[in-house]
């Protein structure tokens, strides 16, 4: 026989490593070069030690491991190994207890140059398929906010039809029928918390299935009612639930794709909402103005029934991780493991999480958009029906639905190019951007009391549009700002939760207020909306946390009051 080589030797002495028993022998020598390379590394890191996480952390050192014995770091016994907290639409993919667990038991983490810190962290693609999901939030915003703010012209048939049942108590049920619309608008934003603590723990895409499902049969049932009190159930109750679901499971995908986009593609989403309104206003003059209420609204239902179909879209952000393979290896190998009896069980997270209330800005802001919600949404209810008593024909009143759904897609695009493409000769702070949009919303609804004829109601529609669709852009990405963007999709679910009864109040005081004093209720929502405004004053400045940390040649820059963007990522700051 042959005699064994040195390295034939040297590979039959070491020991396995997927032995328990056995301890994993020293890694071979390291070539001249990679050693030198990692030498020069380790020496000019300074305080950027691996314990650290800093600037080497995804360098292969020969001390980085999940059982490292380091000890250069004098803070290491002291303070744990710092990682980046996962955002609040994400879900951490393995825990530290598992990887723990499957560095014991998998061979291939023995490895001292692997580095886990990406495996834990939650990716956002920033295109690819987001851009699909940006699409479906698109068509979420245009099949729910759309149809709610559309109300208007279907509020003018269901009054004709109740005059002709009930001719007795026409007053009554011509408020009575604000209701539901009102109703509907209230219902969806009170969801709102509700579907973020329920997608915290189940599944965003099957929460967003029941809410297509319910919106459609609510429409559907809605078309059968023969009596009020059903017509309101229906359309106020059930199809409010489903469009609050569909529209907010659309804003928690929109989050888990992207970070560095996110102002863009929710922009793309909030003209959805004045796309739909154009869109609803024609289908419900061409169904239920001609073919009836039951034939008409089952029309409406064909329509919905696209909500659905589109979790289709709602793929997981996980499956483009750009260590997909990995992590499903580790998975695979953690259903192999038997746990042990010992281990701890994960504490799920709690269902309603009002850790961010405790911040006094999102409180002020909280109060600001409640009060603001008392007016700013009554006109586009009683529109149609306030053209129709003044002798202005139906297809006129389209056309006014028409232009205020454009002019709200244009107002929130124009606002959001003033966002995301700030200069330094004009850079506007985003809280004064919200006030502007209230008070111009809140003007033109002060020249709703006095305009008469069809070219007023045009010039007001495109006015009161423009600012409103502003509004409702520049209020989130304000929330955005203000919040960190960890705790912004449950924040903003509270912001949607404290307009829910402000508008199922304001929008029938303004009309009870008309019915008495003709117009005169549009000085309420007037009122109203300037206060919310200029409680946005009391918000107050962010804090940075970095400001005492620049040097005396150093500024932030000017867009921000700090040196963040609003993905987190830090900018380096401009000499003088």
């Amino acid at each position: 026989m042959l005699p064994h080589s040195k390295s034939d030797h040297h590979m039959l002495e070491q020991p396995s490593w997927s032995s328990q028993s056995a301890s994993p022998s020293p890694p071979p020598p390291l070539p001249p070069p990679v050693a030198a390379r990692w030498a020069r590394a380790e020496q000019q890191s300074g305080d950027n030690c691996p314990h650290c996480r800093g600037r080497l952390a995804s360098i292969p050192t020969r001390t980085t491991s999940l059982n490292s014995n380091y000890t250069g770091c004098k803070d290491r016994a002291a303070t744990p190994v710092l990682r980046p907290p996962d955002d609040e639409d994400s879900f951490p993919v393995l825990c530290d207890r598992e990887l723990h667990s499957l560095h014991r038991n998998v061979p291939a983490l023995r490895r001292r140059d692997v580095d886990t810190a990406t495996i834990k962290q939650h990716y956002y693609p920033e295109g690819g398929w987001g851009w699909l999901v940006c699409g479906a939030a698109f068509l979420a915003h245009l099949l729910t906010s759309g149809m709610q703010l559309a109300f208007g012209l279907l509020y003018l048939y269901i009054i004709k039809d109740l005059e002709k049942k009930y001719a007795e108590d026409k007053e009554f049920y011509t408020m009575a029928a604000a209701w539901m619309g009102a109703l509907c608008l209230c219902v969806s934003f009170l969801a709102s918390p509700i579907v973020v603590a329920i997608c915290r723990r189940k599944s965003t895409r099957l929460t967003s299935v029941f809410g297509g499902l319910i919106l459609a049969l609510s429409c559907l049932f809605a078309s059968f009612a023969t009596q009020f009190h059903q017509a309101v159930l229906s359309y106020g109750v059930f199809m409010g639930t489903g469009a609050g679901i569909v529209r907010e499971t659309s804003g928690i995908m929109l989050g888990h794709y992207f970070k560095r986009r996110r102002e863009f593609v929710e922009m793309v989403a909030q003209t959805g909402c004045g796309i739909g309104v154009a869109l609803f206003s024609v289908l419900y003059k061409e169904a239920v103005g001609k073919l009836g209420w039951r034939l008409g609204l089952q029309a409406v239902t064909g329509l919905l029934v696209l909500a659905f179909f589109l979790p289709i879209i709602y793929r997981s952000a996980n499956l483009y991780h750009p260590q997909r393979r990995a992590i499903t290896h580790l998975k695979n190998q953690r259903k192999k493991m038997k746990e042990k009896k010992t281990h701890v069980k994960d504490k799920k997270p709690p269902m309603f999480d009002f850790s961010p209330l405790k911040s006094r800005g999102l409180r002020v802001l909280l109060l600001a958009s409640g009060t603001g919600a008392l007016g700013v949404y009554a006109p586009i209810f009683y529109l149609a029906f306030q053209g129709f008593k003044e002798g202005l024909e139906d297809s006129a009143l389209v056309i006014l639905q028409t232009f205020f759904g454009f002019a709200s897609a244009l107002g929130c695009v124009g606002f959001g190019i003033l966002i995301m493409r700030p200069t330094r000769q004009c850079t506007i702070s985003r809280q004064y951007l919200t006030q502007t949009a209230m008070l111009g919303t809140g003007f033109s609804l002060l020249a709703m009391s006095a305009v008469q004829g069809y070219h007023g109601y045009v010039l007001f529609v495109w006015m009161y549009g423009v600012f409103l669709g502003g509004y409702t852009y520049a209020l989130k990405m304000f929330t955005l700002e203000r919040i960190k963007a960890r705790h912004y999709t449950k924040a903003w679910s509270f912001v949607q939760g404290a307009c829910s009864l402000p508008v199922l109040i304001g929008i029938p005081i303004t009309g009870y207020v008309n019915q008495c004093y003709p117009k005169a209720g549009y000085y309420y929502c007037f009122l109203m909306t300037v206060v919310g405004a200029s409680l946005l004053f009391l918000v107050g400045t962010k804090k940075d946390p970095t400001q005492n940390a620049l040097g005396p040649n150093q500024h932030p820059l000017p867009n921000n009051t700090n040196n963040y963007t609003e993905s987190g990522e830090e900018l380096r700051t401009h000499p003088l």
